[in-house]
């Protein structure tokens, strides 16, 4: 994979202007992973127990050479121009490298059936994580890493009767620095990032079906989190993560073929602990405090149907120093059906006004930004045999 970028760089406020830079990145990917489960049922003091075994082993390696960044122009804010780059002329490396990461894991997982709608799960995972970097360059050192850990989960289910439901479960997981990317000098000391999330919630069936009600809160804590540190501008431990949240779902069935589906999340995230002083309690970048969605159907029996729906996400931060929103936006899709002997047709619309807005972003710099979709439409045919 080949891909050449034009970006900003430095933006001049006063002036209006933007500064463009000019750099690529040739990418050769592979890989192969196995993961194999054993299911076991036992029967042990009266209970039911679901055993689960497994086991992961997987490789990839990525040879990639990044080429160096240059400045290409500088144009205005307000009308941007284009340059027009020579990319025969872009021919220095700034890295060359081959990254290898090497994965071995197991697990195990009991799932208990107590009886009176009570039932609980435990597992545990260990995960043996390899990295290795190859640098081709002259004068830099080949950098490697092995990280193990021990990922737990525990959860609690009660289902008095077929209407009702709750539970309550708690987990941890760990990502290594470099689990995407090659090893670099400024990530290859860095711990592993944690994750531990705690989470209950409740589920309704009610009207024979036709309304179904979901509900959970959860705290969710990471340490470890790594970025772009505002005060060196090198990437380091950024500190510590709390997202707390709730979401709320719901779907209703009517005799009139009508269905409609909602969901509402709230997130109150921020970093509460940090070796920089000025991130703590700022907030934590592409999280939206507030997200919802509706969407309705109209079917008519099993001939025809049509549908559309709204997406809202609310303003997000751009970067950990909290210095840029990603403002909030609304998307509207819609779909159509229709079923013709044994083939359905269906086309699917997405961001049907042509909403110009940001989806996403680079999470640790205000500058990268990622644009939505424009409008698209999707046309499929399934066939029944």
């Amino acid at each position: 994979m080949q891909r050449r970028n034009t970006l900003p760089s430095l933006v001049n406020a006063a002036a209006g202007t933007v500064t463009l830079t000019h750099g690529g990145i040739d990418r050769d990917e592979d890989g192969w992973s196995n993961q194999s489960e054993l299911t076991q049922v036992v029967r042990v003091g009266g209970m039911k127990h679901m055993l689960l075994y497994g086991l992961e082993i997987s490789r990839q390696i990525k040879d990639a050479r990044t080429i160096a960044s240059r400045t290409v122009a500088t144009t205005s804010l307000l009308a941007p121009v284009n340059p027009v780059v020579d990319n025969a002329r872009f021919t220095a490396l700034s890295a060359s490298q081959l990254n290898r990461f090497d994965t071995v894991g197991v697990y195990v997982q009991d799932m208990a059936d107590f009886g009176h709608g009570v039932k609980a799960l435990v597992g545990l995972r260990y995960d043996d994580y390899r990295q290795r970097t190859e640098q081709r360059l002259p004068g830099q050192q080949p950098l490697a890493r092995t990280d193990r850990n021990w990922s737990p989960r525990a959860g609690l289910v009660f289902q008095p009767d077929a209407a009702q439901s709750y539970y309550a479960s708690w987990s941890r997981s760990f990502q290594p620095s470099a689990e995407a990317f090659g090893l670099a000098a400024n990530n290859a000391d860095i711990a592993p990032e944690e994750t531990t999330n705690r989470e209950i919630g409740a589920k309704y069936t009610l009207f024979g079906g036709r309304l179904g009600l979901q509900a959970a809160a959860f705290i969710l804590k990471r340490t470890g989190i790594k970025g772009t540190d505002p005060s060196t501008n090198t990437l380091s431990p950024i500190g510590t993560q709390r997202t707390r949240g709730i979401e709320l779902s719901g779907q209703v069935d009517l005799a009139s073929g009508l269905r409609a589906m909602a969901g509402y999340a709230y997130l109150d995230a921020a970093i509460v602990a940090s070796a920089t002083p000025a991130l703590i309690g700022t907030g934590a970048t592409l999280t939206p405090e507030h997200q919802a969605n509706l969407f309705v159907t109209k079917a008519f029996g099993d001939r025809f149907g049509f549908g559309a729906g709204g997406n809202y996400v609310g303003d997000r931060w751009a970067d950990p120093a909290n210095t840029t929103i990603l403002p909030h936006y609304v998307t509207v899709d819609a779909l159509a059906w229709a079923q013709v002997g044994a083939v359905r047709l269906q086309v699917n619309a997405y961001n049907v006004f042509d909403r110009r807005y940001i989806v996403s972003g680079h999470g640790s710099s205000a500058l990268l930004n990622m644009p939505g979709a424009p409008r698209n439409v999707l046309v499929t045919a399934r066939v029944a045999f």
